[in-house]
């Protein structure tokens, strides 16, 4: 009985999982408020948010700045950024009233643009 108790319990809980569009990288600078290159600084979690506080080496699109503070979710299930110090990072992120907020569906295309070395 007891079993049958717990199966009941599991199949009325589901399971709540990131589910992203395949945008292209195009597709997110465009929708993006700032695209950037940089280093994570600094890392915090609380009320289900991480904080990650990033210095800016290369600015793709949006305002000039030396370092910005994002929030993202604390659950990859929530589509949440998982921030590591010192990781190198390319960030595409929205304006949200005062803070800045990215996620894994804006950091999916995103990938490093290749070198070019200046002649």
């Amino acid at each position: 009985m007891a079993f049958l108790a717990l199966a009941a319990l599991l199949a009325a809980t589901h399971a709540s999982a990131c589910q992203c569009f395949n945008f292209s990288r195009a597709e997110i600078v465009q929708r993006a408020d700032i695209v950037f290159e940089g280093t994570v600084a600094a890392v915090t979690v609380a009320r289900g948010q991480v904080q990650a506080t990033i210095d800016v080496q290369r600015l793709e699109k949006g305002p000039d700045l030396t370092s910005i503070t994002l929030l993202t979710p604390a659950s990859a299930a929530a589509c949440g950024v998982s921030f590591r110090v010192p990781q190198r990072v390319i960030v595409a992120a929205r304006r949200d009233g005062r803070v800045w907020r990215t996620d894994l569906c804006m950091a999916l295309a995103l990938r490093p643009l290749p070198f070019v070395p200046s002649r």
